[in-house]
């Protein structure tokens, strides 16, 4: 059972590496301008309150 694990785990490390080095070259493309801004007065217009100011109005 060990082998087996072993042989796992070498796979799983040889797999990260490889998607490590692909993802050092890719670069996300930049939103936008004035993205952001149209997306949260969507969400107020819906009435949408994003998690994070639910949490911070409730001292979480």
């Amino acid at each position: 059972m060990k082998r087996k694990k072993k042989d796992y785990d070498k796979e799983l490390a040889e797999e990260f590496n490889h998607l490590e080095a692909v993802s050092r070259n890719l670069h996300a493309p930049t939103a936008p301008t004035g993205e952001f801004e149209n997306i949260m007065a969507e969400m107020e217009r819906r009435g949408i309150v994003p998690q994070i100011r639910k949490e911070l109005k409730d001292g979480k």
